[in-house]
Parts: C-alpha cells; structure tokens; sequence
C-alpha cells in the first residue's frame, strides 16, 4: 500500500464520483426543492427530508462502496473491517428509514417521532456516505 499526500491522491477518481455518484444520486433531491418553488406548499422539500428518502439515497451510494471494497484482491485488514462498517452502516441506515417509513404510515405514531431528528440525521448519514465513498474510491485507486 502506498502512502498518500495531497498529491498522491486519486483527484480524478474523487472527482468523477463526486459528480457521477454522489451529485446525480442528489438529484431528486435539487427537483424537490426546485419544486418548491414552482409550488404552492413550499413544503415538499421539507416533507421529502422528513420522510427519510435521504437514507435511500444513502443506501444506494453505500452500496457503491461497499462493491469496491469487496472487489480488492489484497485485503487487509482494514479492507476487512471497512467491509463490516460498510455493512454495519447499511444495515442500520435501512432499519432507521424502515422504523420511519411504519410510523408514519401509521397515524397514532406519527407524533413520536421527534421534531428534525430526521433531518439531523440525514445529514449525518449524508456525510457518512460521502466519507465512505470517497475512502473507496482513493482504497481502489491504481
């Protein structure tokens, strides 16, 4: 394994994943909040975060990531344990949106969930998944 420095880093891989992954999969994201605009709620936006389709989009890229790590033929044990993180993360990712996805569907549970903890938590695994993404892309690199 190589050590890294700003200029050893794989910038074009980075790049290309940045745009072609991270920002297309950000999309309906843009088109909800343009719709707002377009609108007469100026909620949509806000309803699409609440509903936790962030995760899915999360779920989606960290599957991404997991598929390159899983593809390195010399792994050590930090590809091995990266594996179980990514896994880890799209096990709980998955479960967190499927608990939302019932309570909201179901009327008497609609008020337990807490106000913006979906939101603060899309951002969380927003991050997430741009830290892993980015990590498997510069773990790849040839």
């Amino acid at each position: 394994m190589r050590t890294l420095t700003l200029k050893t880093l794989p910038w074009k891989g980075l790049l290309v994943w940045g745009i072609f992954g991270f920002a297309f999969a950000m999309i309906p994201l843009v088109f909800a909040l343009t719709g707002d605009d377009l609108g007469e709620t100026g909620r949509g936006f806000k309803e699409v975060i609440e509903r936790g389709d962030v995760y899915l989009i999360c779920v989606a890229l960290v599957g991404d990531s997991l598929g390159r790590f899983v593809m390195i033929r010399k792994k050590t044990i930090w590809d091995i344990l990266t594996v179980g993180i990514v896994i880890a993360y799209t096990v709980m990712v998955s479960f967190e949106f499927g608990v939302i996805s019932t309570m909201l569907h179901i009327e008497t549970t609609k008020a337990m969930i807490p106000k913006g903890l979906v939101q603060m938590h899309s951002w969380y695994y927003g991050i997430g998944v741009l830290i892993l993404g980015c990590a498997a892309v510069i773990r790849t690199a040839e």
